[in-house]
């Protein structure tokens, strides 16, 4: 099973660097976008000024999936992503 559908599946925590800056998020949605990317929307805690932001993730690098676990989603969470047309994994 591929990590990102993993955590979201079990609601843990990711952390991973993007763009040279470590994050700390808690990953929403999973799937590819309009133009073909695969993406990952996610809650962040850590690392970024952006609440709920959208990664590609053929830029995360050192990604690992923690031992700690959420319990909802974000705010401003809404199931069937419209930025995705393609869905592997969601909350």
């Amino acid at each position: 099973m591929n990590t990102i559908d993993q955590a979201i599946r079990e609601k843990r925590r990711l952390c991973f660097v993007y763009h040279g800056v470590a994050r700390l998020v808690e990953p929403q949605c999973h799937g590819i976008g309009h133009r073909g990317t695969e993406l990952m929307r996610a809650h962040q805690l850590r690392g970024g000024m952006q609440a709920e932001p959208l990664f590609d993730v053929s830029k995360i690098t050192s990604l690992r999936l923690l031992d700690e676990h959420f319990e909802k989603p974000g705010p401003n969470y809404t199931r069937g992503d419209s930025a995705m047309r393609e869905i592997f994994a969601q909350l």
